[in-house]
């Protein structure tokens, strides 16, 4: 663990150092207050620190108060390390955000003790964040494909509607469904056919643009949103996934070949409301199927207000 240690003494920053270097962490000094201050602050701070409470400069408390008013940064685990004891004055410190006091001189079995505990809290606050994250991911993310699921997609096309309908920009939409996709849960079973919905998934994706958006919209049905793509570019977009999907070859338990339907609209600058829009797209996806499958077809380009 990297730690920060900031004392205006250069004799207990060599001392302090080799001890916390002896127990396996890499050290940081800083000789005030200011200097603590432009590391906590820094692009890569330790995750934790040792301060000094009287410092020239800032004092440590107020590092430590500006320190937790950083924005976005994660979290710095702060000992204060000072020579009073008075209990408004352990209350001030901890009102400015340290989560320890170390009493000077410090015991050094004490310190060792302390700089463990925080070390423990930090691992523990680490642990919420990846938790937290991943119950981020999955309340947006379809559990088999990985892909945005059915509300996150639809909340992303309303974001680029309105900052099409803003930005007088055109913004498609491209539904997708997997051709026959019954028979292949028929013929070789529901595992058989959950491979086949990932794979399509992984295939369409490495198509889409690096700014647009791939959600599974329920069943077999993909729902694609493209940002600035107008009738020609979402018509190259969708043959060039139709083609890559049919392109897939499978072992020789799967399915010999996937093919998927595609139906397509674009908003470009119309009155017609999101849920137009997907209409648009749904219509044009039942007339791909009604006329052969393993296509694309476009919606009419909407009327200009």
């Amino acid at each position: 663990m990297r730690i920060l240690l900031a004392d205006d003494s250069r004799y207990q920053r060599t001392v302090f150092q080799k001890l916390i270097e002896s127990w396996g962490h890499d050290v940081l000094l800083a000789d005030c207050g200011d200097a603590a201050l432009a590391v906590l602050a820094g692009p890569d701070p330790p995750q934790l620190a040792i301060l000094d409470w009287e410092m020239p400069g800032k004092t440590g408390p107020e590092v430590c108060a500006a320190v937790r008013k950083l924005p976005g940064s994660s979290y710095i685990y702060i000992i204060l390390l000072t020579a009073k004891t008075g209990e408004s004055e352990i209350a001030a410190g901890l009102d400015a955000g340290a989560d320890d006091f170390l009493s000077k001189p410090p015991n050094t079995v004490e310190m060792r003790a302390r700089v463990n505990v925080g070390e423990r809290i930090l691992a523990i606050h680490e642990q919420l964040i990846q938790a937290r994250e991943a119950l981020r991911f999955e309340a947006a993310h379809d559990a088999l494909t990985g892909l945005w699921n059915r509300g996150a997609i639809l909340k992303l096309l309303e974001n680029e509607f309105d900052r099409s309908r803003r930005q007088s920009t055109p913004v498609a939409i491209m539904m997708a469904d997997i051709d026959n996709f019954k028979k292949v849960n028929d013929q070789f079973g529901h595992l058989i056919g959950d491979r086949v919905l990932t794979e399509v998934a992984r295939s369409m994706g490495s198509v889409i643009r690096p700014y647009d958006n791939l959600g599974r919209w329920g069943g077999e049905e993909f729902l694609a949103v493209l940002p600035g793509a107008g009738l020609g570019a979402a018509a190259e977009l969708g043959e060039r996934l139709r083609l890559q999907v049919a392109g897939v070859a499978f072992a020789d338990s799967m399915p010999p070949r996937i093919s998927v339907s595609i139906g397509m609209s674009v908003f470009e600058g119309s009155s017609q409301s999101v849920n137009e829009l997907i209409q648009a797209a749904d219509a044009a996806l039942y007339r791909a199927k009604g006329t052969g499958k393993n296509r694309v077809e476009l919606a009419q380009p909407l009327q200009k207000v």
